[in-house]
């Protein structure tokens, strides 16, 4: 073999020295990170919902997507669907204070992940203020229901929409298991207006819970919807 080729022989092979090791490391690292995703996505889940700020409103200003323009609606009263703008998903709906509470927050309609980073979110399968039926609002235990568990039986809470302001008196508050216990649909679907709030418990868990802390409460005033007319 030729000096030539002797150079180049040795030059391909210290090519190869610096960047096969490269390569291996990099392959690694992509499978440390696939193999990891599943266990970090839970815990960066956690970490954001424990140490979120809960005095901080994260909500931004009502825009296009918005079916509340901040106007009050009318306290009471006879009103048909045409009297109203059903919101879509994910419109800024309403505004809801609990007295007894720090709760002072905007109503979201639809309950996603995403939703619930932006205020008190009403079920997307619950029905709407006024219409005589059950009205299912929740929020995160350490963000806009942070204070929900101080709730006391007779406090009144105030529920305020586009087309009508609503006033409700708690009569009821339990803890129950979600995945045993699904007695609060009876009120959901009932013929009777019941607004339940609920948010998980207890206040301090940094994990997953299947206890929720449930508020019933009875309509006081407000408007009736007639659905159909």
């Amino acid at each position: 073999m030729t000096d030539s080729g002797t150079n180049r022989s040795k030059k391909s092979y210290r090519k190869s020295f610096i960047i096969l090791p490269i390569v291996f490391l990099l392959v690694g690292y992509l499978l440390f990170f696939i193999c990891l995703t599943p266990i970090l996505s839970p815990l960066v889940s956690i970490y954001e919902l424990a140490f979120s700020n809960a005095n901080v409103n994260t909500i931004v200003e009502p825009g296009e997507n918005s079916a509340f323009n901040g106007g009050s609606g009318v306290d009471n009263g006879y009103l048909t669907s045409g009297d109203i703008t059903f919101p879509s998903y994910g419109d800024h709906f309403g505004h809801i204070t609990v007295e007894g509470t720090d709760i002072d927050t905007d109503v979201i309609f639809g309950d996603d992940t995403s939703l619930l980073k932006k205020g008190a979110c009403m079920s997307f399968y619950s029905h709407i203020p006024g219409c005589g039926r059950g009205i299912l609002i929740g929020a995160h235990n350490n963000t806009y229901f942070h204070t929900l568990q101080n709730v006391q039986t007779g406090a009144l809470v105030n529920l305020s929409t586009t087309y009508g302001n609503f006033v409700y008196r708690v009569y009821l508050t339990n803890v129950i298991n979600v995945d045993t216990d699904s007695s609060y649909r009876a009120a959901l679907n009932g013929d009777k207006e019941t607004l339940i709030l609920y948010t998980c418990y207890p206040n301090n868990t940094l994990s997953l819970t299947p206890y929720r802390f449930m508020v019933y409460c009875e309509k006081v005033s407000g408007p009736h919807v007639n659905m159909y007319e």
